[in-house]
């Protein structure tokens, strides 16, 4: 007997008619909350590589949280602008490459690491740091970094 094939002739001259196929509907498809989060994911990386604090200052909500390693947490856009003075005042210089960068629900996580001149004795520094972001509609709503705070010591 021969072997037919579906939508093309068989020997004996007839077609069989196609089965439908299955649909398959992938779960992880990318919707536009995703696609946003990863646009936002991509501006932070360019503004820090770029050390713009001013345009980085945009991404936050006014009632932002932000925790650093040892630190209390900070509450609202000034403290953000606080905190951003204060680092420009403890680095003369600093390089930071994302090495990588998840997004995942809400969250973006970015894994950096950063070449330092401390102000303190012109020190060079590398760090290594892993940063989260929560996002509430498109801004940063929340994020908490981790380094090793010895790293910065000017000791």
């Amino acid at each position: 007997m021969a072997t037919r094939k579906r939508g093309k002739a068989s020997k004996r001259g007839r077609t069989m008619k196609a089965r439908p196929t299955k649909r398959r509907v992938s779960r992880a498809r990318k919707s536009g909350k995703s696609t946003d989060l990863r646009a936002l994911a991509r501006r932070i990386v360019a503004l820090t590589t770029a050390n713009d604090d001013e345009a980085t200052l945009a991404l936050y909500a006014s009632d932002v949280e932000s925790t650093e390693q040892g630190q209390p947490t900070m509450r609202g856009i000034d403290s953000i602008r606080q905190k951003f003075a204060g680092w420009r005042s403890m680095v003369t210089d600093a390089h930071f490459e994302p090495r990588r960068v998840c997004v995942d629900g809400n969250t973006i996580v970015i894994e950096w690491v950063g070449d330092v001149t401390l102000a303190a004795n012109g020190k060079r520094a590398r760090l290594h740091e892993v940063a989260i972001h929560e996002i509430r509609d498109g801004k940063i709503a929340r994020e908490a970094y981790f380094y090793d705070p010895a790293t910065l010591s000017p000791a």
